[in-house]
């Protein structure tokens, strides 16, 4: 047994003397730095390009073997600026001792400083990493695996960490003339062993040349691989970058025909406001300085190669909440579902104030409506759209919305739009829908508004209330062209409306005939009175072909004053004539007697004309000099009686007379009339 012993240490201490006198020649005699020369002509004939060592290479034996290179720098191919590609200051790797005695393989950290990839994208579109491979047709050579054909398994590798500390890396594109990069880089990788995490820190500085942009982005967390299975995982995730703080986890697995990847990440509530500011965003003066403030965000998500999933997103705006679920399918042909749902939204908050006048805002709306130009829908063509966008209440330039739903549906250029929504005690619900399938898209539309409340919308929207009544809009239309001016060319259909057991308020109609009355009578003018003009109906209908719009049924009725109208208006040329007849009927208390017989039933004829955008709006003067002739003159007859019994002696004197009585009286009937109406 002693025997055996003996010769067994005999054996070891031989082995022992054999690897110390290899690893001495290995570092005493052998000079890594005598292949230079080869090693740069072997990446000369293999990728076509120039490598030059800079610096000394160094081997280490004990505890580790490993080597040191100093600086080694890779230009580019033919064809690319005489630039380096891949510059490396300094680089250290080595493989602990001990453990490959035991047939493990254990490497130190592994350093890399000063990394410099230029990565280029030239005038023709190839780019400078393309060809690395160079000419060398042979197939890749498989993973090395042991005798019996078993791979090598991540599990037997181990690698005490990563450093790479300086590092710089920009991408040119002469093509687009823009450049981004990164720059001080720096990446810090724990121990490598297995399937354990991987623990990593990650910090660069981002600059983007188009459009002007500069971050410095944080990134920490657990990376954990499973070659065997698979998967891999990115947890405990935290990315710092503008003040805006992340947080989630991301899982994949990358084996079989189907990959799959899911995840979640939240955005710690942050100031959007603030946000927009630090990347050069022009924000407006707004009414409300806490707007944009408060901001965050969550989210969930799945997908597979071909399918994305969007499980859960929660957004958080303010005073608003936006929740959503949707989903992408087929990436070749993408059919998208989105449901979405935000539950209130004060718009107002976030609308401009109004610091210019109106001058100053004004633009030649025909001017822009020759230049303006179909908008691009290809997309629309090739999009599949199925989406739901609800609201619980929406108040935009201070009118309310309430219970909004909105449903899209896109399917091959064809794209379909029907909102439905309670407005102040009304309800509103329309559908339009769009062809992008030809080279000039079509529309066609209808809708309904029922029961809406004049008063409270206008008083609302305009500040004062100013008529009351129940509300009817119905239309049905159609056209071609998006452009303000080939909407007016085209637009074509029906539209109506009628407002029913209405008042113009404040608009006491008695009093103002009394005090018109009293003006041609020189008489004493009464005092303040307040009332409201009540009215039974205003109903009105319209036809329109190709930009002409037809009207002749215009009907008002109160007990006081009827009203009808008929004429037309012209969109393309601006252009507007109608006519409407006003005949006072009825009587309201104190409009009664002398008053009333002069004025009733005698019919006003109003027009509208000229320019649409700003017409001429006054009494037809032909027709109303026929009215005055037909239905004859009462107004003035006392006046003019005393003058002819004064000139009775002098006739030619009664007759001027008689000749400014009836022009007075003219006169007078028209300003009555023109001061109520």
């Amino acid at each position: 047994m002693k025997k055996n012993i003996k010769i067994l240490l005999a054996v070891c201490i031989a082995f022992a003397v054999v690897c110390v006198a290899i690893v001495l020649v290995v570092t005493v005699i052998v000079d890594p730095n005598e292949y230079k020369t080869e090693i740069v002509q072997l990446v000369r004939e293999k990728t076509g390009r120039n490598l030059e060592f800079e610096g000394d290479i160094k081997l280490s034996f004990y505890p580790h073997i490993g080597f040191d290179v100093g600086a080694v720098a890779l230009g580019n191919a033919p064809g690319f600026p005489d630039l380096d590609m891949v510059r490396i200051k300094r680089a250290n790797v080595a493989l602990e001792l001990v453990p490959l005695l035991s047939g493990k393989i254990v490497v130190g950290k592994v350093l890399l400083d000063g990394l410099y990839l230029h990565l280029i994208r030239n005038a023709h579109g190839l780019a400078n990493w393309e060809n690395l491979a160079g000419n060398n047709e042979e197939a890749a050579a498989p993973p090395s695996s042991d005798a019996d054909g078993t791979a090598m398994s991540l599990e037997e590798l181990t690698v005490q960490g990563v450093e790479i500390t300086n590092a710089k890396m920009v991408y040119s594109d002469l093509q687009n003339q823009s450049e981004t990069s990164l720059d001080n880089l720096n990446l810090k990788l724990g121990a490598i062993h297995g399937t354990a995490d991987i623990p990593f820190e990650l910090g660069f500085d981002l600059v983007l040349d188009q459009p002007k942009f500069d971050i410095r982005p944080k990134l920490s967390g657990n990376i954990r691989l499973d070659t065997a299975a698979g998967t891999a995982a990115l947890n405990n995730f935290s990315l710092s970058v503008l003040d805006l703080q992340f947080a989630g986890e991301v899982h994949a697995n990358y084996l079989g025909d189907s990959p799959s990847f899911s995840g979640n990440m939240e955005l710690a509530e942050t100031s959007l406001r603030d946000l927009l500011k630090k990347i050069g965003a022009d924000l407006p003066d707004m009414p409300d300085s806490s707007a944009l403030k408060r901001f965050s965000a969550a989210i969930q998500f799945a997908g597979t190669g071909d399918s994305a999933e969007l499980k859960t997103l929660t957004v958080k705006l303010d005073d608003s909440t936006l929740t959503a679920e949707g989903k992408v399918t087929d990436f070749a042909a993408p059919q998208i579902f989105i449901n979405a749902k935000i539950d209130a939204l004060d718009a107002d908050r976030y609308m401009p104030s109004q610091t210019k006048s109106d001058s100053e805002d004004k633009t030649d709306d025909s001017d822009s409506a020759k230049r303006a130009e179909e908008p691009n829908l290809d997309a629309l063509r090739n999009l599949i759209l199925d989406a739901l966008l609800k609201i619980g209440s929406l108040k935009a330039m201070n009118v309310k919305a309430t219970d909004i739903r909105i449903n899209v549906d896109a399917h091959d250029g064809l794209l379909a739009v029907s909102p439905l929504f309670n407005l102040y005690d009304g309800q509103f619900e329309a559908h339009t829908r769009l062809d992008a399938t030809g080279n000039i898209p079509s529309w066609k539309g209808n809708g309904r508004l029922q029961g809406l409340d004049t008063r409270s919308l206008l008083h609302d929207l305009l500040g004062k209330e100013m008529i009351s009544g129940t509300t009817s809009v119905e239309y049905n239309l159609s056209g071609s062209g998006l452009t303000a001016d080939k909407i007016k060319k085209t637009v074509s259909g029906t539209a109506s409306f009628a407002i029913t057991d209405g008042s113009v308020l404040g608009l006491d109609v008695a009093k103002m005939i009394r005090d018109s009355w009293n003006s041609i009578m020189k008489a004493d003018v009464e005092g303040n009175e307040t009332g409201d003009f009540n009215f039974s109906r205003l109903t009105a209908s319209a036809k329109l072909k190709n930009g002409h719009v037809v009207n002749e049924d215009l009907l008002f009725d109160s007990p006081l004053v009827e009203a009808d109208g008929s004429g037309w208006a012209d969109l393309p040329a601006n252009k507007v004539d109608y006519k409407a007849m006003i005949t006072v009927v009825g009587s309201l208390d104190g409009l009664e007697g002398e008053i009333l017989d002069t004025v009733k039933d005698l019919p006003l004829p109003l027009q509208v004309k000229g320019a649409l955008d700003a017409p001429s709006i006054g009494m037809d003067m032909e027709a109303m000099t026929g009215l005055l002739v037909t239905a004859g003159i009462s107004v003035g007859l006392d006046t003019l009686a005393d003058s002819l019994l004064k000139k009775m002696d002098d006739d030619d004197s009664a007759d001027e007379a008689e000749d400014e009585a009836e022009d007075s009286s003219k006169d007078d009937i028209e300003d009555l009339f023109g001061d109520l109406f």
